[in-house]
C-alpha cells in the first residue's frame, strides 16, 4: 500500500523528471529544430572565418556546439512533426535508422573538428571542417527538401 508521504516523493520525481526534459518536449520540435539548424549554420560560417584568419585554436568552442547539436539531432523529429513549416522529407520517418546514424555521423565530425582545432594543426582542422560538410550534404541530400 502506498502512503501519502511515498505517494508525495512520487509527484515529486516525475515533477523534477518533467523539468528537466520538459522544456524541450513543450517547444515546438519544428521550432527547435529549425533554430539548431540555424544555429549550426551561423557555426559552419563562423568557423570557416576563425580557419581564414588563422585562428584555429578558437574553432573548437564552436565545434563542440555543433557536435552536442548533433546529438540532439534525432530527438528533434519526433512522430507528427512531419507536417507545417518544414523542410523535412517524410523518408526521416520511413528511414529513421538511417537518418539518426547520418545524424551520428555529423557528432563523430564536429568532435573529430573539436580534436583537430585542440592539435593546433591548421591543415587538418581544415580537412575535417570539410569532412564535417561532407556529413551535412549527405544528410540534406537524403532527408531535406528544397
Amino acid at each position: 500500500m502506498l502512503t501519502r508521504v511515498t505517494l508525495a516523493a512520487m509527484a515529486a520525481l516525475f515533477l523534477a523528471g518533467a523539468g528537466v526534459g520538459g522544456t524541450a518536449m513543450a517547444q515546438d520540435p519544428i521550432k527547435a529544430r529549425k533554430d539548431g539548424f540555424e544555429s549550426n549554420k551561423k557555426a559552419m560560417a563562423e568557423i570557416k572565418d576563425l580557419l581564414g584568419s588563422d585562428k584555429v585554436a578558437q574553432v573548437g568552442p564552436v565545434a563542440q556546439r555543433m557536435s552536442a547539436f548533433g546529438a540532439q539531432i534525432p530527438t528533434l523529429f519526433p512522430a507528427g512533426s512531419d507536417k507545417g513549416d518544414t523542410k523535412a522529407k517524410a523518408d526521416i520517418w520511413a528511414n529513421n535508422a538511417d537518418f539518426a546514424a547520418k545524424a551520428q555521423a555529423f557528432e563523430a565530425a564536429a568532435k573529430g573538428l573539436e580534436a583537430a582545432a585542440a592539435s593546433g594543426d591548421k591543415a587538418a582542422t581544415a580537412k575535417q571542417f570539410a569532412a564535417v560538410g561532407g556529413t551535412c550534404k549527405a544528410c540534406h541530400e537524403s532527408y531535406r527538401a528544397d
